[in-house]
């Protein structure tokens, strides 16, 4: 049902797309079946017009808005209500608050469209979700995965019941859905370690502070980052804390955990792999008196750039949750029987550092203190 189309803001050359080797040769995934693939179709940004977010009040700018462009309205039949189930893989943090926002919006543009919210930080929990909004014969399935291996068999059996299911962001193990939209995270982690290395000289120690195990931004932000630094810098020692859940408690204890031992002594630079993550880091930081090490992360948040202009971060690699209205107009093609391209992936912006700031900060997303 989905076929790949050009469209304005698309290109379907396969740049930065996951599969195979980098652009650069530098690394071979491990990971393949997780990364966007190697034919999916680049979106370039191409912002809506600024708008306020439903949630939190504050001003949004979708990056890729008019992308996969659909008319305000009604969709398909005028005359029917077309329900969709939306479900998130966490609860009550920035990212998927910020993603709901964005497919709050895409939805209040077409009066005939319902969307029914589930969130939960248990993957069991979600998997049950999933197959409440089967039972409930809905029009089509919105899914942000918490996990790959319970996620994985969950969606598998929605593809089997012939549902439109429509992916973002968070992978799994199988290519049976109706469409995903994806972030190039193989250029991320890479461009990551190339930054961290500059800095550094090409030599030192690099902590790494991961998200969630077992999810696929944790596997990917790892596994990119790690092959980069062994290929092209086999001087830089890399060393891990305890992994988080992508928030900034969890983070602190870890961080202040390995600051106080005797391999956090020595430190050149500090890799974590979310915004949130880096917070937790710079809290522990802060208390131990190691604020000289400088500080990486990916995203693009309100916070994360804050700290980026005042100088405790040293740089982001961007990456925004504004995309669920993406994934919602890729289900009302399919709804209309229209084309559009079943692996979308979105581009990959310039790395974040205090150079540039100003600019993200007109148009980026989450809480502001």
């Amino acid at each position: 049902m989905a076929l790949t189309t050009a469209a304005c803001g698309l290109r379907n050359d396969g740049v930065g797309a996951g599969a195979g080797a980098a652009a650069d040769g530098s690394y071979a995934p491990e990971n393949a079946a997780l990364y966007a693939p190697a034919g999916a179709t680049l979106i370039e940004q191409n912002p809506g017009p600024p708008v306020t977010g439903p949630l939190t009040g504050q001003r949004l700018q979708l990056p890729y808005g008019k992308a996969l462009p659909v008319p305000d309205g009604p969709i398909g039949d005028s005359n029917r209500t077309y329900t969709f189930c939306f479900s998130q893989a966490l609860v009550n943090q920035p990212w998927p608050t910020a993603e709901k926002e964005s497919l709050m919006l895409e939805a209040a543009r077409h009066p005939n469209v319902e969307i029914r919210y589930f969130n939960t930080n248990d993957a069991s929990e979600q998997v049950q979700h999933l197959r409440t909004c089967a039972s409930q014969k809905v029009d089509g399935i919105l899914v942000w995965p918490q996990s790959v291996g319970p996620l994985t068999p969950a969606i598998k059996d929605l593809c089997d019941k012939d549902m439109l299911v429509i992916g973002m962001e968070r992978t799994v193990d199988t290519d049976c859905y109706t469409g995903w939209v994806f972030l190039d995270y193989k250029q991320a982690a890479t461009g990551m370690a190339e930054a961290i290395a500059e800095r550094i000289g090409g030599k030192g120690v690099v902590v790494e502070t991961q998200g969630t195990p077992g999810s696929s931004p944790q596997i990917l932000r790892h596994e990119g980052f790690v092959a980069t630094m062994k290929e092209k810098y086999p001087d830089v020692q890399l060393v891990e804390t305890s992994p988080t859940n992508f928030d900034k408690t969890s983070a602190y204890q870890a961080a202040l955990n390995f600051l106080q031992s005797a391999q956090g002594q020595q430190i050149d630079a500090w890799y974590t792999q979310y915004g949130d993550i880096a917070l937790g880091v710079l809290a522990a930081m802060q208390q131990t008196g190691r604020t000289d090490i400088p500080l990486f992360t990916i995203g693009d948040d309100k916070l994360t750039t804050a700290q980026i202009r005042q100088g405790a971060i040293t740089a982001a690699v961007p990456a925004t949750p504004l995309h669920a209205d993406v994934a919602l107009r890729m289900a009302i093609l399919s709804i209309e029987n229209k084309p559009f391209p079943k692996d979308v992936l979105l581009q990959q912006p310039a790395l974040i550092t205090e150079d540039n700031v100003a600019a993200y900060e007109q148009t980026n997303w989450g809480p502001a203190v």
